[in-house]
This record gives structure tokens, C-alpha cells and sequence, in this order.
């Protein structure tokens, strides 16, 4: 339960960075009620990470968390309902990367119905933090700090755990033939005709690695591609061991028999690994464009026609900045 409201908190937090960019903020009601949605789900995440800590097992405290169980229950409707109105009224492929609430409050007939939604969640909520007050909760600041500095490893272990919880494990069938469809369709290359980026975009902990893994070990990609590319994007990737680690990926060799630095060197021996393949490379944990746009696409754009690139990301604005032709919202 603490990552299911560890991943609303931070999905309602990036939506009002999202609205502030899309100037998206002028709905002052709806806006202002997705802000105090995002500080409840805050301190209710801390009451229930301080519960777990303390391992209150008193049923009428039972009884609180089922109740908040139920509130996180209305959160994602709202979601997967912006989600649909999205997906029914997005005019063209072309349209690219669209967060589903920034599209749902743009339109005033959908900004209205959600803005209704959100305001009787919020209710629901005060009352359920008033609730919760009764038992004494810390606001664990610390909690937070801890959240930001936890490693990479972690945070796969939560896509397991979420996955388990159901946010991802319920739809992930449906969602992994989605994006292998995408993923294998003859349509969509870039200019050259020889490679097309698709998005998986979501908040930290919601399954995208665990998708991207699935949609990887797919037979029907298997049966596609020459060469399948996995490469995690760390935030503190060097140009050299990234591109070192491209290589041995893509079967390629070591310029030098290895332990070489010059770049240029190493993107020779990449171009010189994928020239004329057709791959399907994935690029997970991406947060920024700099390690594609600036580094990768180059030695990649040698790959033959049909390749693909696939990553998983927390922002629209990398998907957007690496010029994803489709963002699968998870």
C-alpha cells in the first residue's frame, strides 16, 4: 500500500510541474484541488510508512488502511478514466506524447467531471487523515529523504512488488501486446526509415522496467530483430563505460581488447557491431535525452531499416525530447 500511494503522490506531483509548463494552471479550481490531492497523498503515505514501522496491527488501525485502500482505489479510477477519454478522443497517431490528465484539463467538458471526482477525494481524504490522527502517525520527513537517496536496486525490487499488488500485474498481458503490435509494426520508422521510439512513461515504482522486460523476452520480438539491446540508463552514466557497455550488449568488440577511453574509438567499434542490423534496443530508466540525442542515436542511426527503440522513462518531456512517436502511459 505505501507504493501504490509512494507512485500516486509522485504521478499527481509531476502533473503540477506538467501544468505549470502547459500553462495548464489557469483552471484555478481543478488545479488547486490536484495540489492538495498530492499534499494529502504525501501525509497519508507518511502515517501509513510510520504504521508499517511500528507494526501496528490494531484492527480499528486495520480498518483505517482499508479505508485508505478504498480512497486509492477512487485516485486510480481517476487516472485510468482520463486515461480512456484520452485514448477514445486522440485524433491521430501524430499526436505523440500526451499526458492523459493534462489531456483531460484542456478540455472543459472532461476538466469539469474530473475536477468533481478529484474534489470528492479529497474529502474523502480529509476525513481520513482526520481519522488517522487519532492514532498518533509521525510525518516522517525522513521517509522522504530516504525515498530519494534509495539505489537503483531498490527501486526494481518495488516494480516486483507492485506488479504483485496489481497496479501493473493486472494489465500487463494486454499492455505487452499492445507495445509489441507497436514494437513490430512495419509502420512508424524515423526519416531514414530506419528506426522509431516508443515511450513507457510512468511514476517511479509502477511497473515500466517490469513491461519493458516483458515486451524484451517476447517471442514475436525475438522472431523480429537481429539484435535485442537491454541497457539501464544510470543518472551518473559515463560517455565511455555507456558506450563500453553497448558494445559487449550488441556482440560487438572492445576497440584496443578493451579498457580504451576515446570515444570515438568506442562509437566506431558500436556503429561497426549494429551497421545494417535491424535492432530492438531498450534504454530503461531515462532521465534525460542527453545519453540518446547526444551520444547513442549516431552509432544507432547505422542499424538497419525496421529497428526500434524502446524506453522507459518517469517524464513526458524526455519521451518528447527523444522524439517518441507513441508514449504507453502506465
Amino acid at each position: 500500500m505505501a507504493g501504490v500511494l509512494d507512485a500516486l503522490a509522485s504521478y499527481v506531483t509531476n502533473m503540477l510541474t506538467e501544468m505549470a509548463k502547459e500553462e495548464v494552471a489557469m483552471l484555478i479550481g481543478v488545479s488547486d484541488g490536484i495540489r492538495d490531492l498530492s499534499i494529502k497523498l504525501g501525509d497519508l503515505k507518511n502515517f501509513l510508512a510510520d504504521a508499517d514501522r511500528r507494526n501496528i496491527t490494531d484492527e480499528s488501525v486495520r480498518g483505517w488502511v482499508g479505508e485508505l485502500k478504498r480512497a486509492m482505489y477512487l485516485a486510480t479510477d481517476i487516472v485510468d478514466l482520463c486515461q480512456l477519454k484520452a485514448m477514445e478522443q486522440r485524433p491521430s497517431k501524430d499526436m505523440g506524447c500526451l499526458n492523459p490528465l493534462l489531456f483531460c484539463m484542456r478540455n472543459p467538458l472532461h476538466s469539469h467531471d474530473i475536477g468533481t471526482r478529484i474534489k470528492a477525494l479529497n474529502k474523502e481524504l480529509d476525513s481520513i487523515c482526520e481519522r488517522g490522527n487519532k492514532f498518533k502517525f509521525a510525518k516522517l520527513e525522513a521517509y522522504q529523504d530516504m525515498k530519494m537517496t534509495r539505489s537503483l536496486a531498490t527501486d526494481r525490487k518495488t516494480d516486483s512488488l507492485l506488479e504483485r499488488s496489481g497496479i501493473v500485474g493486472e494489465k500487463i498481458e494486454e499492455d505487452t501486446r499492445a507495445l509489441v503490435e507497436v514494437r513490430t509494426s512495419e509502420e512508424g520508422s524515423d526519416k531514414t526509415g530506419r528506426h522509431m521510439v516508443v515511450a513507457i512513461v510512468g511514476v517511479g515504482g509502477i511497473g515500466k522496467t517490469t513491461l519493458g522486460k516483458k515486451v524484451f523476452n517476447d517471442e514475436a520480438i525475438k522472431g523480429k530483430f537481429t539484435k535485442k539491446i537491454w541497457l539501464s540508463i544510470t543518472q551518473d552514466f559515463t560517455d565511455v563505460e555507456l558506450l563500453s557497455t553497448a558494445i559487449t550488449a550488441a556482440g560487438g568488440d572492445q576497440p584496443g581488447g578493451g579498457g580504451t577511453r576515446d570515444r570515438a574509438l568506442l562509437v566506431d567499434s558500436l556503429k561497426n557491431a549494429i551497421e545494417d542490423k535491424k535492432f530492438f534496443l531498450v534504454l530503461d530508466d531515462m532521465w534525460g535525452a542527453d545519453a540518446w540525442n547526444k551520444l547513442l542515436t549516431t552509432p544507432f542511426g547505422y542499424g538497419g531499416p525496421g529497428s526500434r527503440v524502446l524506453i522507459t522513462t518517469r517524464s513526458e518531456t524526455v519521451a518528447r525530447n527523444m522524439k517518441a512517436a507513441h508514449c504507453h502511459h502506465v
